[in-house]
């Protein structure tokens, strides 16, 4: 089924994953934009909280490129297609925030592709496995169920697969 809103929970689910596995408090996330504004059909909004963190540290920043790049991931997976967030319309916020996040860290903006692009496919390969790609489901049904999730409803279904 590849319906707006089932896509838009796969890739919110992504986010909220691996956001969480990486750390992160997950306030909320819903399949409705928290803002009442002129949004895409296909809008999904994920609260993610790191606590008091130092911004500039390459962890953190990695932390928070990987967790953007995760929905976009998630819905790769869930497609079955392997589409480049640069280019695929409902994913270009996503890249041009992972690109934001990580200005400075190169000297070319090739550098800067490239290593965006390697953490695509070191998260596919990870988010693919069977365990993960569990976790990510069961927090897409829960959020197809309820259309908002907090922090504890994330916990508990990601747990359930991923310890």
């Amino acid at each position: 089924m590849n319906d707006d809103e089932t896509l838009t929970a796969y890739h919110e689910a992504g986010h909220v994953v691996v956001g969480y596995l990486l750390g992160a408090q997950i306030d909320e996330v819903r399949l409705d934009s928290m803002i009442d504004d002129d949004l895409p059909r296909r809008f999904g909004d994920c609260l993610v909280n790191w606590g008091k963190v130092d911004a500039g540290c390459d962890w953190q920043r990695q932390r928070e490129l990987m967790t953007i790049l995760a929905g976009p991931v998630a819905e790769m997976i869930y497609r079955g297609e392997r589409l480049h967030p640069a280019h695929f319309g409902p994913w270009q916020g996503d890249w041009q925030q992972a690109c934001e996040r990580s200005v400075g860290l190169f000297s070319h903006p090739a550098e800067q592709i490239r290593f965006l692009e390697q953490i695509i496919a070191r998260l596919y390969r990870r988010m693919a496995d069977d365990q993960w790609w569990a976790a990510i489901a069961a927090v897409a049904d829960e959020l197809l169920a309820h259309e908002a999730l907090e922090h504890d409803d994330v916990a508990t279904a990601v747990a359930f697969w991923l310890g």
